[in-house]
């Protein structure tokens, strides 16, 4: 299983998908640059091997803020902080520890993997890293344990609410590179606000 997407690939990457949501008048509110001991921290605290793409991404902008009406950098789900997705992935390692793995199997009872997908079929995995989430508890996360067959570093679709795992892109790379050419689906929906959506892509 290998990692994929260099600093470069990623910095362009990026550099792309922004400007394409700025050029369609969707540019969001972001953090400056995580600190990177603050990075390193995260990754200490949590036990999750952030891929290097992850830990360039968050070189470049530490998550976005709550802005109101501000877009979203993912399809409905916000670019979260590295401490925000820390907090988010230590609120899934305590309901793994009060549930127990019994409790955690009932959860994965429901638990479904779209044919053809390398992810597991699980509730949650220590190894998966909230990268966004939806403001419900759904997240896209990076799958740093992936199934035989997939990435480490892809990005899986996860959360109470969803039942269907799913991979989205190999890694965080190629997943700005797929936004980039997606259909947004742009809407004004009221007060100059405009939203969009890339269903395929969550």
């Amino acid at each position: 299983m290998r990692q994929g997407g260099g600093v470069d690939d990623l910095t362009a990457a990026w550099t792309t998908w922004t400007a394409t949501l700025a050029a369609a008048g969707l540019a969001p509110v972001l953090r400056p640059p995580a600190d990177p001991a603050a990075i390193a921290a995260a990754g200490a605290a949590s036990g999750v091997p952030f891929p290097a793409d992850l830990v360039a991404l968050y070189a470049l902008a530490d998550g976005q803020d709550r802005a109101p009406h501000a877009p979203q950098v993912f399809p409905q789900h916000r670019f979260l902080p590295v401490a925000d997705a820390l907090a988010v992935w230590g609120g899934w390692r305590d309901l793994a520890r009060q549930e127990g793995p019994e409790g955690m199997a009932d959860h994965a009872e429901h638990v479904t993997v779209r044919p053809g997908d390398p992810v597991r079929r699980e509730y949650w995995l220590p190894g998966w890293w909230p990268l966004a989430e939806d403001g419900g508890g759904n997240a896209l996360v990076v799958d740093t344990d992936p199934a035989d067959g997939g990435t480490v570093g892809q990005i899986v679709v996860a959360g109470p609410d969803e039942d269907q795992r799913r991979v989205l892109a190999p890694g965080v790379t190629a997943y700005l590179r797929l936004l980039a050419v997606a259909d947004l689906g742009t809407e004004d929906v009221g007060d100059g606000v405009l939203a969009w959506d890339a269903p395929a892509l969550r």
